[in-house]
């Protein structure tokens, strides 16, 4: 069985799944993986939405910040078209997978609820996570905290109040987009994290 688990940047993904393989032991893949790859063998020149994050990256922080709370769905686009590139990688690597019969998880922002529904008879079940509380400032401030390698640890407060910005509005979209498409999304605001990540592993794999 293939299972997916797609939403925003910052909203637990990666923890979700680090706790399946290790409950579980279905083995896992992160869609920035897949599109490291294609980085690695496509022209920047010509590929353009596989960097459109990247590009966004190299702005100076001050437009960066702005761009994030002014025109929060032009930040939303720049990630989509990296999305929908990366998708060059990812649905051949589950259509592979799938013939193989093996069981694995694909996480990452690149599992859209558009891109999944175009698999077709795939054989795979999909959840979809986001955050929409005006909590969720501190909740990556206090996870950038726990975590020395954790590239916001030393993020200012203005950035990440910013990427809370943007990742409240990009999880309202994919919540519209979830339910457009008839695919599970859960809203970790809530329920407390724990509770919120036993319901998503109940959602996707169907056990605790």
């Amino acid at each position: 069985m293939i299972y997916l688990l797609g939403g925003p940047p910052r909203v637990g993904k990666s923890k979700i799944s680090n706790l399946i393989t290790a409950r579980h032991g279905i083995s896992s893949v992160s869609t920035d993986s897949l599109g490291a790859v294609l980085e690695n063998v496509l022209d920047p020149q010509t590929a353009h939405g596989l960097f459109a994050v990247s590009k966004f990256n190299e702005l100076p922080l001050a437009d960066r910040i702005d761009l994030m709370v002014e025109e929060t769905r032009r930040r939303i686009d720049l990630q989509i078209a990296e999305c929908r590139a990366t998708w060059q990688a990812v649905a051949p690597f589950i259509r592979r997978e799938a013939e193989e019969g093996r069981d694995v998880l694909v996480e990452g922002v690149a599992v859209l609820p558009e891109l999944v529904a175009r698999l077709g008879e795939t054989d795979y079940r999909a959840v979809f996570v986001g955050h929409r509380g005006e909590d969720h400032e501190e909740n990556i401030r206090r996870s950038a905290a726990e975590d020395d390698h954790d590239w916001m640890r030393d993020a200012s407060d203005d950035y990440i109040h910013a990427f809370a910005v943007f990742v409240q509005q990009m999880s309202h979209s994919i919540a519209r987009e979830a339910h457009e498409h008839g695919l599970a999304y859960i809203e970790m605001s809530e329920l407390p994290f724990d509770d919120a990540v036993d319901a998503v592993i109940r959602s996707l794999l169907g056990k605790e």
